[in-house]
Parts: C-alpha cells; structure tokens; sequence
C-alpha cells in the first residue's frame, strides 16, 4: 500500500493534520507500510495504543477505496471485553471522529455495532467486537485486525483471529494485524515469545524454494 494520498476536506494530510500521529506511532504506521503484516505497537500506560488502532483503522479503510477502489471493506477493532470496549474505544470514537468522515451505528442491520465511512471514502466499515470468544467470528473475513490490548488475551485467541485475516481484491501481504499492548496479564508469555523472542511457529515462514538449477 502507499501514503501519497490525501483526504478531504481542503486536501489535509492524514497522518499529520487530521489523525495527528505522533513520531512513535508513524514508525508503527511505517512498519506496516513497508510491508509487516503482524505489528505489535507497546509500551506504558498513555502511549496512544488504543488512539493509533482506531485511526489506523480509517488510515487503512481510505487507502482500501482511494488505491484498490475496493467499497464496503471490513475491519475489526476489538477489545477483550464489551466494558473494555467501550471505554477505550466506543465513547473514543464518538469525541474524535468527525460527522464528514463517516457515522456510529449501535446495532447496524448488517454489520452490527459498527462505525461506516461516508460513500466518499469508501464505505469502510470498522466492526467493533469483544473477543469473549474469538471463535464466533470463525466465518468472518476481516482486511486488518485491530486488537486492543493484546495480552488481555490467550494465544488460542490470536491464532482464531489470524485465520480470519483476508479480503477479496488484496494481497496476502496488503491484510494487517495490528495491535496495541501493555506488558503483563495472562497473554504476556506468548505475545513475549512472538514479538521479542521471534519464536515463530513454523507457518509464519514462508514455503522454502531451491534455487533453480543453472543454465548450461
């Protein structure tokens, strides 16, 4: 994907004028951009964790319509809990927002409780979930998965979720998973053992492919 676009109204930048991204949460937004497809973003408490994950949602969802002119995109943006949700994201969304991107839907006939862009940019929609049981979503298609604190969640989880990481009209590698953390809690181990220890399991490699034979 690229970051040479600009958004409505009077062509502001979004990163910078209308999201107003921090450095920190930009080298996030880079990583992803050159190409990482699971992208851990921790730190303390009052880093912008959960402020980058719903920004990057609308970030991604426009570039979805203004590069691939793909409508009606789906993503998730999730919290483990329905009160974590709503705290850190749902009462968020409905102070930053602004009316001309797009409209808050409680329980939208379609996609549930939601947030959809305006025809303008899209159509993007992001689903807000709790993943009290992330098996529920097991017929779901999301382009990038947002999780809000990361070790407030199991391993099992994670792996239920990155099943579900895909869309029509992209590649393998423009789907994301994006997610903020706090170290400790119950999924400190595994999320440690992915993202800093860099024990992959042995699907994260790509296939091996021996060099073709010389010519002669």
């Amino acid at each position: 994907m690229t970051t040479s676009y600009q958004v409505q109204p009077d062509d502001l930048d979004f990163d910078t004028q209308i999201a107003k991204f921090h450095p920190r949460q930009r080298e996030a937004i880079a990583a992803l951009d050159g190409g990482g497809r699971y992208v851990l973003y921790g730190g303390a408490m009052g880093g912008g964790k959960s402020y980058l994950l719903r920004w990057y949602c609308i970030r991604f969802l426009i570039i979805c319509w203004a590069v691939h002119k793909l409508r009606w995109v789906q993503v998730m943006l999730a919290c483990e809990d329905y009160p974590s949700l709503k705290d850190r994201q749902l009462t968020k969304i409905e102070r930053e927002f602004p009316p001309w991107l797009g409209r808050s839907y409680t329980d939208h006939k379609v996609y549930g409780r939601c947030f959809i862009l305006n025809p303008k940019y899209g159509n993007g929609v992001i689903c807000l979930r709790n993943l009290d049981d992330a098996s529920k979503y097991a017929s779901s298609e999301f382009a990038l998965i947002a999780v809000d604190e990361l070790t407030k969640n199991l391993l099992p989880v994670f792996n239920d979720l990155r099943t579900r990481i895909r869309w029509p009209g992209l590649k393998d590698n423009e789907t994301k998973f994006l997610a903020g953390t706090n170290p400790g809690s119950v999924g400190h181990g595994w999320v440690k053992n992915l993202w800093i220890n860099r024990s992959f399991p042995e699907e994260f490699y790509p296939p091996f492919s021996p060099p073709a034979p010389a010519s002669k």
